[in-house]
């Protein structure tokens, strides 16, 4: 990931806005705002430079999603301060949205775990399952790897075998089956 001085300046003009005016709006001072924007940052920068990360929805969004649910955090240590309406009304979005979030984040842990197991299998399963992930015509795939359709099915099934097995007997896998 490169530093890229014009995108951060224009992260900074799209979100920053919002970010102040939603914890402004919440019991928050503005320092609390760029406190919190500064942190969200960082953590999307960190997800994006440690994770086969994609932004699957605008960047400020994404940047107010990250920020509230840090902003609730503070609010629930805070327990002493008055908050206003707006904060359940929040909590109630933002949950919903982390629900969303959270879900997305195992998603992509899953999808690195699927593919680092299938490295594990040999390089004929691994060049067939990835052009079948590519391509749904299995045909013309069969053609391009010079097999024929009926063995290309039969090697593709013998593979998908051999990766479902390591995945169920992965932990990450067994931890979330109980």
């Amino acid at each position: 990931m490169e530093n890229n001085h014009a995108g951060i300046q224009t992260i900074y003009k799209r979100c920053t806005p919002k970010v102040v005016h939603m914890i402004l709006a919440n019991s928050g001072s503005e320092d609390d705002a760029y406190d919190i924007f500064q942190e969200s940052l960082v953590d999307i920068y960190h997800m994006a430079r440690d994770r086969d990360f994609q932004l699957g929805t605008s960047i400020e969004s994404f940047m107010l999603l990250v920020s509230k649910r840090k902003w609730l955090n503070v609010l629930k240590k805070r327990k002493g301060v008055e908050v206003t309406n707006a904060e359940e009304s929040l909590s109630n979005s933002v949950d919903d949205s982390m629900e969303a979030y959270e879900a997305h984040l195992q998603q992509v842990d899953k999808e690195n775990l699927l593919m680092e197991q299938l490295m594990t299998l040999g390089e004929r399963c691994q060049e067939i399952i990835r052009q079948c992930m590519n391509s749904k015509n299995q045909e013309k795939i069969a053609e391009m790897l010079g097999v024929s359709y009926a063995y290309l099915r039969k090697k593709k099934s013998e593979c998908m075998a051999k990766l479902g097995e390591k995945l169920r007997n992965h932990p990450f896998f067994k931890m979330n089956r109980s």
